[in-house]
């Protein structure tokens, strides 16, 4: 392998950026801002304003409303899946090829793609490239090796996760956290303005106010069941965010807070907690707990080996157990809240701050711009023959309709 000479060109996909506020796109954002001034880098987004180095790719969003007549023929229940996949599926494959003019264009080294559908439409075009980019694909889904699209190289952001993965391609960094935005030192009036006591206890959830995966239902009845505990959820909403707020309401009414944060707001909200939790059973990562650990917050979550890797120093519990988070919020002593309030903020300084993940990334975008190409696709026997008789049946079909 030969390092390029000249920092390498890199193109970093993520369609959802600019409509969607997720984990997800926190990281892309992150590292755009991460590395800005160490690597050419341009950054391919859904939404928002265009610029020189950010370019708003055309494309049909997961929500067009263009595709609310979509009819699968699928079970009723799971037709809701269903749908879902293939608005994802839609999204990622018209983001890929209305990104492909400017990627031509751009001769860029490398191309990071953050969804899967994006990953598997570009490397099929590869062959349409002068010069090969090598397919770098961040595997925010925790998928196993065998549902890994193909690509030169995988990012893996946990060791569970790297245990999994494509051996020879596979490599890890976490997520990182801006300790400049997120520190115990943050100070607001996010209390006052939201009429919760100063002496309440607060535990807060960050996350889509959804059913599946979230869960937000399942944190809700774990906290009404502490008659003196507040709730503070803060995340973009979902088709199921009018039921699960009624939800809310009715179990906690008076204790409960839901907010809409941009980023850059979210220390604000966090500093008004004693606790951050999350009811999600699995998380590929997860930075919104890396983030309450930087502000001091004492952290409870899923008994999974990933967030057990991750987080380190918690609370973990059975989240599909009901019972088990009011358990833990409840008995925890208070002197196992303070040490944790106190790790946290050194553990993500230690592991998970910014500044010291740029220079992993620069020296892996390296690495993976110097790799040998991945051999084109072959124009080969098989190939010519089934394209032959697809040509041959559109021509016999055209001959029996005239």
């Amino acid at each position: 392998m030969s390092l390029p000479t000249a920092s390498p060109r890199i193109a970093l996909l993520c369609s959802g950026l600019g409509r969607v506020r997720r984990g997800h796109e926190v990281f892309a954002r992150d590292l755009v801002e991460l590395l800005k001034d160490e690597l050419p880098l341009t950054l391919f987004k859904g939404g928002g304003e265009g610029s020189a180095r950010e370019i708003v790719v055309p494309h049909v969003p997961r929500d067009a409303t263009s595709l609310a007549g979509m009819q699968l023929a699928v079970s009723p229940k799971w037709q809701d899946a269903a749908v879902e996949v293939e608005r994802m599926r839609i999204e990622g494959e018209s983001f890929a090829w209305g990104a492909l003019p400017a990627l031509l264009d751009g001769d860029y080294d490398v191309i990071h793609c953050l969804e899967q559908e994006v990953c598997r439409t570009l490397w099929s075009l590869r062959h349409l490239f002068r010069k090969t980019p090598r397919i770098l694909w961040s595997n925010g889904g925790a998928l196993p090796a065998a549902d890994i699209p193909p690509c030169d190289a995988v990012q893996e952001h946990t060791q569970h996760n790297l245990e999994r993965s494509v051996r020879g391609k596979a490599f890890m960094i976490p997520h990182g956290v801006d300790l400049q935005r997120f520190h115990p030192g943050v100070q607001g009036d996010y209390r006052q303005r939201h009429g919760i006591p100063a002496d309440a206890f607060v535990v807060i959830s960050v996350g889509t106010v959804c059913y599946f995966h979230k869960r937000m239902d399942h944190v809700i009845r774990e906290v009404a069941a502490l008659s003196d505990a507040w709730l503070v959820i803060v995340g973009q909403d979902s088709p199921d965010a009018p039921a699960i707020k009624a939800l809310g309401q009715q179990l906690m009414p008076g204790r409960i807070v839901f907010d809409s944060l941009p980023h850059d707001e979210l220390p604000k909200a966090y500093a008004a907690a004693d606790v951050f939790t999350l009811g999600s059973l699995f998380e590929t990562f997860g930075i919104v707990y890396i983030e309450a650990m930087a502000m001091g917050l004492p952290v409870v979550c899923t008994n999974h080996p990933n967030q057990r890797g991750i987080v380190q120093q918690g609370v973990f519990v059975d989240m599909s157990e009901q019972g088990a988070l009011t358990a833990a919020l409840r008995d925890t002593p208070q002197t196992t809240w303070q040490q944790l309030a106190k790790d946290g903020p050194v553990l993500a300084r230690q592991q998970y701050a910014l500044d010291q993940l740029r220079q992993r990334y620069v020296v892996e975008y390296a690495r993976i711009a110097g790799m040998a190409p991945a051999p084109l696709p072959r124009w080969h026997l098989g190939r010519k023959l089934r394209q032959n008789l697809v040509s041959g049946w559109h021509k016999a079909r055209g001959a029996l309709q005239r």
